[in-house]
């Protein structure tokens, strides 16, 4: 599909996520491409909505609603046959471009009467758009401007005559503006503020997350011993359960029960203990952080090592898999980058990518940053420089978005 797409989680007040919304663009048109959201203007049928009924709610968003952007033209069309998600799990995106005639106003009073609701952007006007407002469940407010005049008074009149809305607040970047808002009436929050680099080592590493390191660098000698792996594994109830779930499994397909960790991971076969070791670690390191760090991690991990090829990596994908995958090791494990990387002893090409933001790896990092920071003027720029299609990265985020549902299910 000729379609770059997405999910952005909102957060509440305890850094968990209540909801995605989609960032999008139509083609590759550097001319057209922006930091903001394209509302296909003119467009009956939302390509957004064709992806979410292809790939399914669930991949995007694990069971949480997603907002959906959508034009003018588009309120009037059959929205609700072009969607095929439950009402309940959809929220429709207005902006400022819509037109306040009664035809538009009676489609969202139609849509809302099947059970889909509304979010409003992009106005700073209450007067202006009060019949609009009064139909939606909830408005987005830019960070970027609270605080000036207009936004001030706007967030005054919503509180005062529109109490239904939920508030959304966008551009939150930082810990300390997270935190400063989370006290307010505002509800949900977008923004990096979760995923914000550790600059300091002051952080102790626990005994767990030692042991967790430590058999991560094991299985990355080309020829670990089992025995030392078991020993490892034994020590940690949440690996033990993972590997005999894995080894049990259908997927693996053995024929009688395996009730042992040695018999485990000498059945396995080193290719398929150190596949497995990379995921479980991972997931397990990210425990007590909000979850969308660890699928970050796993995201980036599988997106990367999808686009390898594409940037003439092909024979070192499992290498900018790791690259992706050990990118927010920083957060989980409160850590300067640089001595999370001596503790798990990684490549060079992988640490030059990291930290100097150089070598071989780091195209395919920069794009994979851009692409999910929906930086579309950088991601469109870099389609044209490496000779890629908009078709290309769609199937590869796609790709990525089902691997990772899967691998919760696992």
């Amino acid at each position: 599909m000729d379609l770059l797409i997405v999910p952005v989680p909102l957060f509440n007040k305890n850094i968990g996520v209540e909801a995605y919304y989609f960032r999008h663009q139509k083609g590759n048109d550097i001319i057209a491409a922006s930091n903001t959201t394209s509302t296909f203007d003119g467009a009956m049928n939302s390509p957004v909505l064709e992806t979410l009924n292809a790939v399914g709610i669930e991949a995007f968003t694990m069971g949480k609603p997603i907002f959906v952007p959508i034009s003018r033209m588009m309120l009037i069309a059959n929205l609700d046959q072009q969607c095929k998600q439950p009402p309940d799990k959809v929220v429709f995106v207005l902006d400022n471009e819509l037109r306040l005639e009664q035809d538009y106003l009676n489609s969202i009073m139609r849509l809302k009467a099947l059970g889909f609701r509304f979010a409003i952007q992009k106005i700073e006007n209450a007067d202006a758009y009060e019949p609009a407002l009064a139909l939606c469940d909830f408005v987005y407010l830019d960070n970027r401007r609270m605080g000036t005049p207009g936004m001030n008074s706007f967030v005054q009149q919503i509180g005062q005559r529109f109490r239904h809305l939920t508030l959304i607040v966008t551009h939150i970047n930082t810990v300390e503006i997270f935190r400063s808002l989370a006290s307010s009436s505002v509800v949900l929050f977008e923004g990096r503020f979760y995923r914000t680099p550790i600059t300091k080592g002051e952080n102790k590493v626990s005994p767990l997350q030692a042991n967790l390191i430590k058999l991560l660098n094991l299985v990355r000698d080309e020829n670990f011993e089992f025995d030392s792996v078991a020993t490892i594994i034994q020590r940690d109830t949440a690996l033990t359960v993972s590997l005999m779930r894995l080894v049990n499994s259908p997927y693996i397909g053995v024929r009688q029960k395996v009730k042992t960790i040695n018999h485990a991971v000498t059945m396995l076969g080193q290719q398929e203990v150190r596949k497995w070791v990379t995921t479980a670690v991972s997931k397990l390191l990210g425990t007590d952080k909000p979850d969308e760090i660890t699928k970050l991690s796993l995201m980036r991990a599988r997106f990367a090592e999808s686009l390898a090829p594409k940037f003439g990596l092909e024979d070192q994908a499992q290498s900018v898999f790791l690259m992706g995958l050990f990118s927010v090791m920083d957060v989980i494990l409160e850590k300067p980058m640089e001595e999370v990387l001596e503790m798990i002893q990684v490549d060079d090409p992988i640490r030059d990518a990291l930290i100097s933001q150089s070598g071989p790896y780091y195209p395919v990092y920069k794009f994979v940053l851009g692409y999910e920071g929906a930086d579309w003027k950088t991601v469109s720029r870099e389609l044209i420089i490496n000779d890629l299609t908009t078709e290309d990265i769609y199937e590869a985020y796609t790709n990525a978005l089902l691997w990772y549902r899967d691998l919760l299910n696992d």
